[in-house]
């Protein structure tokens, strides 16, 4: 099944986009400066790719229809499927450092992290695997352990750099397949097996669609359910808003109102 939405903006649109958001109240405007310069070098590095064959297996047409045909298993695209430039990867992180430099988001975290990359490059590749598929906690939580850093810290950085890589691996998929995709089940993504960075209604008929952040991925999901665990129990269900009436809200699970299994302790 293909993704609720067929149209990909491009760069401008989306820089226009976030632009946009500056003169919206409760905006960092120096933490929209650092998302565009983020956006822009993945761009670039998704433009490189685009415009040089990838090194390494790619996922196969025929395997991808067997496991949309099996229901919810293992998404498509993994680290055995979506190969990592090194040279690339040490450009893209060179730019978040720089941007983050430049607008406000050098921390100390930071600083050791570009200190252990410019001492071990490796870690670039590792961070991005782990911190995309999965992902990965246990083993993100013993390298933050190792760095001194927040784990989320690595998180985010992880998926910042993988991202470009998995959308161009899921747009080559997308043509070696014919525009056949896996069917979406779930409120994973079928393709990279990530958790929605954020839903929106759709304007012509109300549905709810979820967005991926990773591979830019987006399909269809139960409007009154949530995607991270699964539960449609409307009491349960509540929204946060920032003033009455805000188009913009975050969906919560009272886990109150939910019968949880329980461990006798004899």
């Amino acid at each position: 099944m293909p993704a609720a939405d067929q149209r990909t903006p491009g760069l401008d649109e989306l820089v226009g986009r976030l632009d946009a958001l500056i003169a919206l109240p409760h905006v960092a405007e120096e933490y929209i400066r650092f998302r565009v310069d983020l956006l822009k070098a993945q761009w670039a590095v998704r433009q490189a790719l685009a415009a040089t064959p990838l090194s390494g297996p790619a996922p196969e047409p025929a395997r991808a229809a067997t496991r949309s045909q099996a229901g919810p298993t293992k998404p498509v695209l993994g680290p055995s499927t979506v190969p990592f430039d090194p040279g690339l990867l040490r450009g893209l992180f060179a730019a978040l450092h720089k941007a983050a430099i430049e607008h406000g988001r050098q921390t100390e975290d930071m600083q050791r992290l570009a200190a252990a990359v410019e001492e071990d490059p490796a870690l670039l590749q590792e961070l991005a695997c782990r911190a995309a598929f999965g992902p990965e906690m246990e083993a993100l939580e013993g390298l933050a352990r190792n760095l001194r850093v927040l784990v989320d810290v690595l998180l985010f950085i992880g998926r910042a750099l993988a991202s470009p890589f998995v959308v161009e691996a899921a747009r080559r998929l997308a043509i070696q397949s014919g525009g056949s995709v896996p069917a979406q089940a779930g409120g994973r993504c079928r393709m990279c097996g990530s958790l929605p960075s954020f839903a929106r209604l759709r304007r012509k008929d109300g549905r709810r669609i979820l967005h991926c952040g990773l591979c830019g991925r987006n399909w269809e999901f139960t409007r009154l359910a949530c995607p991270c665990c699964g539960s449609a129990d409307r009491d349960a269900l509540n929204l946060l808003r920032l003033s009455e009436g805000d188009p913009r809200w975050i969906e919560t699970v009272s886990y109150t109102h939910l019968t949880l299994p329980t461990k006798r302790i004899v």
